[in-house]
């Protein structure tokens, strides 16, 4: 028997935005953090303030040697979709949006601190029954017959699928270090 339907790698806003609609859909899910606790690089978004969408989005907004690799991901789900899944959550939780119109049009918490939003994906997440397992190390992933095993150092289980969203090297201090590639 599959103990989970869903195990997602990673608890930062990927992870958790990944957790959230997979338990809104009837999963089982599970979150494997290796930090102590979910969302920390979301802490350190918008200078504490968190602005979870742009309304400005475009090639103009990213820098490097190819902006347009967003276009694909923005074709698939943008701004509006974004905050069609975020708002009503923080409304459900007693916090509402507030939009700021200098320069790039961002999306910000009322409170104007991030750790709203970390606490109301923590809120949404016990509403809906994700499993939040912290300071929690991966140690390995084994494809089976009917998904996969997960070893983790709080132990085994099995699960019927794997959304890995770990985040890159961003930022190491808080988690994003590249533990869970190897």
């Amino acid at each position: 028997m599959t103990d989970i339907d869903v195990t997602v790698i990673g608890g930062g806003a990927a992870g958790l935005m990944a957790a959230v609609s997979a338990a809104r859909c009837g999963a089982r899910t599970r979150v494997i953090e290796h930090m102590d606790r979910i969302g920390k690089k979301i802490l350190s978004t918008g200078n504490g303030k968190c602005n979870y969408t742009n309304a400005v989005q475009g090639l103009s907004c990213y820098r490097g040697e190819n902006p347009a690799f967003v276009l694909p991901v923005f074709e698939q789900f943008g701004q509006e979709d974004t905050k069609v899944i975020i708002d009503p959550i923080m409304g459900d939780h007693g916090e509402t949006y507030a939009t700021y119109t200098p320069a790039m049009c961002y999306y910000y918490p009322a409170s104007e601190q991030a750790v709203s939003v970390v606490e109301v994906f923590g809120m949404e997440c016990d509403y809906l029954g994700v499993d939040l397992w912290t300071s929690c190390g991966l140690q390995s992933i084994q494809k089976t017959c009917t998904g996969y095993e997960i070893r983790t150092t709080k132990g085994a289980f099995s699960t019927k699928t794997v959304i890995f969203a770990p985040g890159l090297l961003a930022a190491p201090k808080t988690g994003s270090d590249g533990s869970a590639f190897p």
